[in-house]
């Protein structure tokens, strides 16, 4: 099993010399990845409102680190264009040495979208549409990190000889992870991604999304099963496949149950929406926590 850190899309850190220390203690503690929120503002207090871009942190801690991984936890593909997403990514990759991993999804906030949706104020869709942009943008990323050149003419984007170089170092490109867990999600997700990566919260009701995504292994192996029957039927490889699953700090004997329902990368969520930032120094002692009493555990 291997595990992975979410650096919280809150600015927990008081320094970047902070930041830095922290990429670097995760690096020598046994993690495999550092995964960052891509969010541009959530509905918290407004003191709770510094959020640094996800792609920009992305590229700065591959930077400041050597081995780990790096990536978004999810990006939300339709507050993108998807061909500059597609670049953004490609170009982060490069950065890094190919340790790219790019969680996409659908998004859910209205505010980051009227705000910071290429189309500008009042661009909220409903979630088919919201769906399908997903889909449309997810198929356009891939043909331009494989393609030479892309002539895409879809329902909602529009591409004309499009061509995108320097392609990814990773090949085809970058492990592509869903954070989707609804039945068209999951079948999208056997279809073109490369892991699943669900999350297990419980939101308050401003955040006007689902309570919990995942409510029990039990739930989690159920819906692992359905990705298997997919990635069977689009006649793809299940031993490429990761699963994983996104949440706060467990217990070895829960995390064990997970691990029996089929989970085999789990991510530690710093700060879980809707919960207090933590202080700095007591952020640390998390991420030591968790390498020192769980990680050796698995």
């Amino acid at each position: 099993m291997k595990f992975g850190i979410s650096h919280s899309p809150f600015q927990w850190w008081s320094s970047t010399k902070q930041l830095e220390e922290w990429v670097l203690k995760v690096e020598e503690m046994g993690y495999d990845g550092i995964f960052v929120p891509d969010h541009y503002n959530l509905p918290s207090p407004p003191k709770e409102q510094i959020v640094v871009d996800a792609w920009t942190t992305i590229v700065y801690i591959a930077a400041k680190s050597s081995r780990i991984r790096i990536g978004s936890i999810v990006t939300p593909v339709p507050r993108w264009v998807p061909s500059q997403l597609a670049k953004i990514i490609a170009s982060a990759d490069i950065l890094s040495n190919g340790r790219i991993i790019a969680a996409l999804g659908a998004g859910w906030h209205r505010d980051e979208f009227v705000n910071y949706a290429p189309r500008g104020a009042l661009d909220f869709d409903d979630p088919k549409v919201r769906f399908e942009k997903f889909v449309e943008g997810t198929e356009i990323m891939i043909k331009l990190w494989t393609e030479e050149s892309v002539t895409f003419k879809g329902r909602y984007y529009t591409l004309e000889n499009a061509v995108l170089y320097p392609k990814p170092v990773q090949k085809p490109y970058p492990p592509l992870w869903c954070g989707g867990h609804k039945s068209q999600m999951i079948k999208i997700t056997a279809k073109y991604f490369n892991g699943w990566i669900p999350s297990k919260f419980e939101l308050p009701a401003r955040f006007g999304s689902p309570s919990s995504t995942i409510s029990s292994p039990e739930h989690y192996r159920t819906l692992k099963n359905k990705i298997i029957e997919h990635l069977r039927k689009f006649r793809r490889d299940v031993n490429g496949f990761t699963f994983g699953l996104l949440g706060e700090l467990p217990s070895a004997e829960l995390l064990e149950k997970y691990k029996d329902a089929g989970c085999q990368y789990y991510i530690f969520d710093l700060v879980p929406p809707g919960k207090p930032v933590p202080s700095p120094s007591q952020c640390i002692e998390m991420t030591k926590k968790f390498a020192e009493e769980i990680i050796p555990s698995f």
